[in-house]
């Protein structure tokens, strides 16, 4: 009998191990990662908890108690569906980086870091999930750098901010346990919530310690970037949240609600005075990313259960969107270098327009626009918080046109012409295009998925409000 458990653990870093072998056949390597990818991510949903399976002659169980190395393993519902959010998520990634950055480290480093996530959330007590993070962030920093490209500092920032977030999760889980031993003493609650606040700041990536999040997206491979804000952040809000589910004393500290809702308002408002006057389109995305985190916030600091559900929405519908937009940043780097600056793509559109489109159906929807994923999650909170919290409302409208702005410069220079090519139909500046067939069909379809998720929310909504009821510290 297998435990299934150690299937998301042992599996991914053995294809890894494969994929890194085989990296010179691009098309295997990629195909081979989102497969795996692909098949845990439904593996984990379809496989029924406390019933043996047959599967190739092999008896598999799901759920209850493993221990491994002399840790336990707990696989619960809500784990089912968070480590299913991250497999399924890096599986798009996986498939778009296949045509858009094929021989990238991404994908054997990915599948590591699938495995060290996945550990993360399983393992008990929580203490060791922040050392199975840490772990996860630093094989992050390869996957970031491209061959070609100057070392990327981004990563190293991200390594460092994740660092200094280390001492208070572990601090925390001694501070509590003397809490409970000792309720008496308040001054343990303080220190902790002071303590949990600051760690997940670090780690989110929260004003001011938001630095890292344009120096990834800017100096770094676009589609490992993405990575870094959609499968590695989805995990940090998943510990986050479990966290403050294992001690409800600091999910009902007086003034959680108010400062987590304080400070996601001012990464709004940067982010979208960032994103309005940036010159790197992947800055922009390391902004827009900043925006999205600080709507989460937002939702989660209504301290009810119909906020918790509108931030766990804004962190399923994250990955639809900057991924798109990180692939056609991938595109358009291969031509204009790193950073993709908006003086080396003038009229570069014209000869990568798959990236284009890519990079403008992402952007619209990290932005919030209609129809498209981003924009239910964000119309849902403007719907909750508009009788009450007017300015915060608009304040997210505002950071919502601002990342339209910065979309917008970069699509008109993209699509710029010189006076003189102008009554020229036939010429284009640029020369011929260079995306093939195989591309333009994958981002054609993921962009359809953007839109029809989009405009059916359902699925993705309803998966946030049963997420969402499956956490307790929100209960009355």
């Amino acid at each position: 009998m297998i435990a299934g458990l150690l299937l998301f653990l042992a599996l991914p870093l053995a294809v890894a191990t494969a994929v890194y072998a085989l990296r010179r056949w691009a098309t295997m390597s990629a195909l081979l990662s989102t497969g795996t990818a692909l098949a845990l991510g439904v593996a984990i949903v379809v496989l029924p908890l406390g019933r043996t399976v047959e599967l190739w002659g092999r008896t598999i169980v799901m759920g209850g108690t493993v221990t491994f190395l002399g840790r336990e393993l707990v696989l619960e519902e809500v784990d089912r569906i968070a480590i299913a959010v991250l497999y399924l998520s890096a599986a798009g990634l996986f498939a778009l980086a296949w045509q858009a950055s094929p021989g990238s480290m991404l994908f054997p480093i990915g599948l590591g870091i699938l495995s060290l996530l996945s550990g993360s959330l399983l393992i008990r007590p929580l203490i060791y999930a922040a050392l199975l993070l840490e772990l996860a962030i630093a094989l992050s920093v390869l996957a970031l750098q491209t061959e070609g490209w100057p070392p990327t500092h981004g990563g190293l920032q991200y390594l460092s901010f994740a660092l200094l977030a280390m001492p208070g999760l572990l601090v925390i889980h001694w501070l509590m346990d003397r809490f409970a031993l000792t309720p008496d003493e308040t001054g343990l609650l303080d220190a902790s919530a002071i303590l949990l606040a600051l760690s997940f700041a670090l780690l989110l990536g929260s004003i001011p310690f938001h630095l890292w999040m344009p120096s990834v997206a800017g100096d770094s491979d676009p589609l490992a970037s993405a990575f870094v804000f959609t499968v590695n952040n989805g995990a940090v809000w998943f510990l986050l949240l479990a966290f403050l589910d294992s001690y409800p004393d600091v999910s009902a500290y007086t003034r959680f609600g108010p400062f987590v809702s304080g400070v996601g308002l001012v990464m709004i408002g940067v982010g979208g005075v960032l994103a309005a006057s940036q010159w790197s389109l992947g800055r922009l995305m390391g902004h827009s990313a900043l925006i999205d985190s600080g709507v989460a916030l937002t939702a989660l600091g209504l301290e009810s259960e119909r906020g918790l559900a509108l931030a766990l929405l804004c962190v399923l519908a994250r990955p639809f969107g900057l991924s798109l937009m990180a692939a056609g940043l991938s595109g358009l780097a291969a031509e204009a270098g790193p950073g993709v600056k908006l003086d080396a793509v003038r009229g570069l559109g014209w000869r990568t327009p798959w990236s284009a489109l890519a990079f403008l159906i992402g952007g619209l929807s990290m932005a919030g626009w209609p129809a498209t994923v981003g924009f239910g999650a964000r119309w849902a909170l403007y719907r909750v918080l508009a009788p009450s919290e007017l300015p915060a409302v608009l304040l997210m409208m505002l950071a919502s046109f601002g990342v339209m702005v910065g979309v917008w410069r970069g699509v008109a220079r993209l699509f710029w012409r010189p006076p003189s090519l102008t009554a020229g139909a036939d010429q284009e500046v640029g020369g011929p295009g260079s995306e093939g067939v195989l591309k333009a069909g994958l981002i054609v379809a993921a962009c359809a998925v953007c839109v029809g998720v989009g405009l059916f929310p359902q699925f993705l909504a309803s998966t946030a409000l049963r997420l969402a009821g499956l956490y307790a510290f929100l209960a009355p």
